[in-house]
C-alpha cells in the first residue's frame, strides 16, 4: 500500500492488488526506487542496499546497456532516461522505408539511439530482477516490473526547498537549481510517459511513498522494515 497520505485522488487499482501481494505472498527479492531528481532518492536506495546485502543497480544499468549496444558509455550515461525528439523518430523512419515502418524495430549496433538503448534497459533490468536479490534506482523500473509479484515499488519525494538545499551541494555552480530540477524530472516524466504510458507520479506504480526529509537512512531502514515483515 501507497503510505504517502498527502497525495490523493489518483487510482488505487494498482494499490490494491500491491496489498494483496504483501498479504499473500509476503516476499519481495526486488525493490525498485522512483525519485524526484534532489530527493535523495540514489542515496536511499544505496543505504536500502547495503542494509539487506543486496546488489544497488544504478549507473551498472549504464555500463550494461553501453555493452549490449556496442556504444560508448558516457555517450549512454549522457542519453540515460532521455527520448527521442519527434524529427528523429521521422528521420529514422525514413530510413527504413517510410515514417511508420520503423515502429517496434531493434536498433543494430551501428544504428543505437534513444530508443534502441531504452529496449537495453529494460532488458538490463529484467534480467538484473531475475538473476539476484537487487534494488534498481530510477529507469522506469517500476513500469518494466510492473507485473512481477516479488518487487516492492517506492517513489522518493521531498519538498522543493529540501532538493534545492540538497543540490546546492551536487551543483555549486548552478544559479537556477529549480529550473534544473523542473528539467530532470520533465525529462524523466516524458521517459516513463513515452515508452510506457503512465505518469511515474502516479502513486498507484507505488506500494510506499515516501519523504525523504526524514533521512536517509531512516527511509531505508523504514523500506528495509517491510521487506522483513512476517505476517502473525
Amino acid at each position: 500500500m501507497c503510505m504517502d497520505f498527502s497525495r490523493k485522488g489518483q487510482t488505487d487499482h494498482y494499490q490494491e492488488s500491491a496489498v494483496t501481494v504483501v498479504m499473500e505472498k509476503n516476499m519481495f527479492n526486488v525493490v525498485t526506487i522512483a525519485r524526484e531528481y534532489g530527493s535523495g532518492g540514489a542515496d536511499i536506495g544505496r543505504k536500502l542496499a547495503e542494509l539487506l546485502g543486496w546488489e544497488c543497480v544504478d549507473k551498472q544499468i549504464i555500463e550494461r546497456v553501453a555493452t549490449m549496444g556496442k556504444v560508448d558509455a558516457s555517450w549512454a550515461e549522457e542519453a540515460d532516461e532521455h527520448t527521442n525528439a519527434w524529427w528523429e523518430r521521422v528521420m529514422k523512419g525514413f530510413r527504413y522505408g517510410g515514417p511508420l515502418s520503423y515502429a517496434g524495430k531493434v536498433a543494430g549496433a551501428d544504428d543505437v539511439d534513444h530508443d534502441a538503448l531504452q529496449q537495453f534497459t529494460a532488458k538490463v533490468i529484467e534480467v538484473a530482477a531475475k538473476e539476484s536479490k537487487c534494488v534498481i534506482i530510477g529507469r522506469s523500473a517500476q513500469c518494466v516490473l510492473r507485473l512481477h509479484p516479488h518487487v516492492l515499488h517506492v517513489l522518493v519525494y521531498a519538498p522543493l526547498a529540501e532538493k534545492v538545499k540538497r543540490m546546492k551541494l551536487r551543483h555549486p555552480d548552478e544559479h537556477d537549481l529549480q529550473s534544473l530540477l523542473h528539467r530532470i524530472d520533465s525529462e524523466r516524466t516524458h521517459y516513463t510517459q513515452n515508452y510506457y504510458g503512465h505518469d511515474w507520479s502516479d502513486r498507484g506504480l507505488y506500494h510506499l511513498c515516501v519523504n525523504s526529509t526524514l533521512g536517509i537512512e531512516a527511509c531505508a531502514t523504514l523500506i528495509e522494515q517491510i521487506i522483513d515483515w512476517k505476517p502473525d
